[in-house]
């Protein structure tokens, strides 16, 4: 291509992108073609020159999780052949103890933000600490004796949407 047939192609390209930045700044640069490559500078204005025009835009939000989703569970051995099922969900930490096979104990029940220890008569020594915090723990006794250490465990954290949407 001769040298005089590019200036208007390159001057061509100048006016799409000076229009395209005072439409839209993100699409101000024209397209890269064999023809804009080849184009002297000093025919085509710097993209750099046109002052672009700010938009704001809202940022995008994305669904909100489903409570089925924003729950998360785990099982714990806590001794004596007992299993905790630590659940964190929506409607904060729930305990359930089973035996080893998987049956649940109802003699144990459940706990909850409602009711977050076991009573004395129980016979095992469990509770959950900060029941309305945003990282529960189970503290747990089941063999020893009081001299015995208890356990603690910390219940699943739910997926990262589930807590940015619990934040807002």
């Amino acid at each position: 291509m001769r040298m005089y047939a590019r200036v208007p192609i390159g001057a061509a390209l100048a006016g799409v992108a000076l229009a395209g930045a005072l439409l839209d700044p993100a699409t101000a640069r024209p397209p890269v073609t064999a023809a804009s490559t080849m184009a002297p500078a000093s025919s085509v204005a710097p993209a750099s020159s046109v002052a672009p025009v700010s938009t704001l835009r809202p940022a995008p939000v994305s669904p909100a999780p489903s409570a089925k989703t924003c729950t998360a569970s785990r099982e714990v051995s806590i001794g004596a052949g007992v299993t905790a099922r630590l659940v964190f969900g929506p409607s904060g930490p729930e305990v359930t103890f089973e035996d080893g096979p998987g049956h649940p104990i109802p003699s144990l029940g459940r706990l909850d933000r409602s009711h977050p220890a076991l009573p004395a008569s129980a016979g095992i020594s469990a509770e959950i600490l900060t029941p309305y915090g945003p990282a529960p723990r189970l503290r747990t006794k089941v063999e020893g004796g009081a001299q015995a250490p208890y356990q603690v465990q910390d219940f699943p954290r739910p997926a990262e949407n589930c807590r940015k949407a619990a934040a807002r």
